[in-house]
């Protein structure tokens, strides 16, 4: 018994150096978890919200970004070369605004300098939904029921703060 319980105490101990270490909270049977998207990781991200619009027939310019500039609180702008239809590339950016709505990542294009592309259009609209998704699924890693809590922009990096309940 006595082992028992100094493995148990160890063990807690443990746990809580590891979760104040990589800034984990724990309060009321949840477990928060900030995750933190850098620059290589929002090229991945708008990587795969192109390919996801493509596969819906959505017929937008290819992004390739080179530089991400970060706005704080919610804001980042994309800019790189973008080719249009007929193989043209041109020089363009995307400003793309971070928010929460009923505990879900909302992505949106709010800016746009791309001739020929429309904000109003309905392949924004399905590039939106698609980044969201990008998102979502990647907060899903974090665990099953995560909840995503807030979403902001802070230095050089995406800042996801995600909440989950710890069973016992």
């Amino acid at each position: 018994m006595y082992r028992k319980t100094w493995s148990i105490l160890i063990g807690s101990m443990a746990l809580l150096l590891a979760s104040i270490a990589c800034n984990l909270s724990f309060r009321e049977g949840k477990l928060s978890i900030p995750i933190t998207l850098k620059e290589d990781t929002i090229k991945q991200i708008i990587t795969a919200a192109q390919s996801a619009a493509a596969s819906q027939g959505e017929k937008l310019p290819l992004i390739e970004v080179e530089d991400i500039e970060f706005i704080e609180p919610d804001r980042i702008i994309a800019k790189g070369q973008y080719q249009v239809l007929g193989g043209q590339r041109l020089n363009g950016q995307v400003e793309l605004k971070f928010s929460v709505e009923n505990d879900q990542p909302k992505v949106e294009v709010t800016a746009i300098n791309i001739p020929g592309i429309d904000l109003a259009s309905d392949a924004i609209k399905k590039v939106n939904e698609a980044l969201s998704k990008v998102i979502r699924d990647q907060v899903n890693e974090a665990g099953e029921g995560a909840v995503i809590k807030s979403i902001a922009v802070e230095a050089d990096a995406l800042k996801i703060l995600v909440e989950v309940n710890v069973r016992r």
